[in-house]
C-alpha cells in the first residue's frame, strides 16, 4: 500500500503538468478526431480513450497489447499503418526510438495539412527503461526536427528546482536500499516544500532547466 502511494507521488512529480497540457490540447481539438497513440497502454491511453471514441494504438512491444505492432521508425511505416489519423499522440516515447528524426518524418507524412501532433519528451531526466533509452531533447533541437510543421508550441514541464528534486527522488529506482531511502525522502520532501520550491523558482528565474517538454504541432 505504501509503495503504491509512493509510486503515484513519484509519477505525479516526474510527469507534472503532462495530463494538464494534454487535456488542454484535447479541448481545442475536435472530439470526433481519429487518434493514433504511439505507445500503447497505461494512464495516457486511458486518458485518450476518455476523450475520443475512434482510437488506434501502435507499439513495438506486444505485451502492451497495442492494436497494431509497428515501429514508428519503420521504413514502410505509411504503408503498414492500418489507421488514418488526424491527431497523433506520442507521449514519453521519442527518447526510446532508434531514429527520432525518422519517426518525426513518418508522423509528418502520415498527417494532412491542419492535422495535429502532440508529444512529450525528456530533457533533464534519469535513464529509464534501460537499455532502450537513447536520447534527450532540448527545446532548440525540437524546433529543428519539427521545422516542417506550420506551427509548433513547446512548453517546459516544470521549473529548474523541481527538476533537481525529481532527479534525486528517481534514485529510488536503483536496487540499493540506501538509494531507495534517499529517493523516497526527497519525494516526500518535494511535496512538503512544494510552495517554497515555487517561490524560489519565481524569484530565481530560468527556463534553461526542466525535466522535459510538452509539444503541440500542426502540419
Amino acid at each position: 500500500m505504501i509503495n503504491k502511494f509512493l509510486y503515484k507521488l513519484s509519477k505525479k512529480a516526474s510527469r507534472k503538468n503532462l495530463d494538464k497540457n494534454i487535456i488542454k490540447s484535447f479541448k481545442k481539438i475536435d472530439s470526433s478526431a481519429n487518434v493514433l497513440n504511439i505507445g500503447s497502454g497505461g494512464d495516457i491511453q486511458v486518458l485518450i480513450n476518455k476523450h475520443y471514441k475512434t482510437t488506434h494504438s501502435i507499439d513495438i512491444d506486444k505485451n502492451r497489447n497495442p492494436d497494431q505492432i509497428l515501429d514508428i521508425c519503420d521504413e514502410d511505416f505509411l504503408t503498414k499503418l492500418e489507421f488514418d489519423a488526424n491527431l497523433i499522440c506520442c507521449f514519453e516515447v521519442l527518447e526510446h526510438t532508434i531514429d527520432p528524426q525518422k519517426a518525426i518524418r513518418n508522423i509528418y507524412e502520415t498527417l494532412n495539412d491542419g492535422d495535429y501532433f502532440l508529444a512529450s519528451v525528456p530533457f533533464n531526466f534519469h535513464i529509464h527503461d534501460a537499455p532502450n533509452d537513447f536520447y534527450r531533447f532540448t527545446k532548440y533541437g525540437l524546433k529543428e526536427i519539427f521545422k516542417e510543421f506550420s506551427k509548433v508550441e513547446i512548453k517546459e514541464k516544470n521549473g529548474w528546482l523541481e527538476s533537481i528534486f525529481v532527479l534525486i527522488m528517481r534514485i529510488k529506482k536503483s536496487r540499493s536500499f540506501l538509494n531507495k531511502i534517499l529517493g523516497n525522502s526527497f519525494l516526500l520532501l518535494y511535496f512538503f516544500l512544494y510552495p517554497l520550491i515555487l517561490i524560489i523558482q519565481s524569484i530565481f528565474k530560468t527556463n534553461g532547466l526542466t525535466t522535459g517538454y510538452y509539444l503541440k504541432a500542426i502540419k
